[in-house]
């Protein structure tokens, strides 16, 4: 998605999720913040974040039309959902802070 020169769309973390097993995009989350456990007060990942995950093994559990994630079709299913986003919401606080920490946590240099 297209959403840096776009003011119609906010500048919030998007997720987006692609499966190889069937071959497109099964996820789309325009505000993920709540989702990967990050701050979603205030302009902290608003900077047009962009975060692709590439499930490249077909090894999340998809529904029956494939378009969507089915965590519920398997065994311990909330535990995969649950360690899945906090381990996306962790690499990328990690990545947004390294990049933060580069420009002096002035994030107006993040959407330059």
């Amino acid at each position: 998605p297209v959403r840096m020169g776009n003011d119609t769309e906010g500048n919030a973390l998007t997720l987006c999720v692609y499966s190889r097993k069937s071959g497109r995009l099964i996820k789309l989350d325009t505000d993920a913040r709540a989702l990967l456990g990050l701050s979603n007060g205030g302009t902290n990942f608003c900077q047009g974040l962009t975060i692709i995950v590439d499930d490249r093994h077909g090894k999340l559990p998809l529904s029956p039309t494939k378009q969507d994630i089915a965590f519920g079709e398997e065994a311990n299913g909330d535990i995969h959902k649950d360690n899945l986003y906090s381990w996306i919401g962790a690499i990328a606080n990690c990545y947004y802070n390294h990049h933060c920490l580069k420009f002096n946590m002035q994030k107006t240099y993040l959407t330059e």
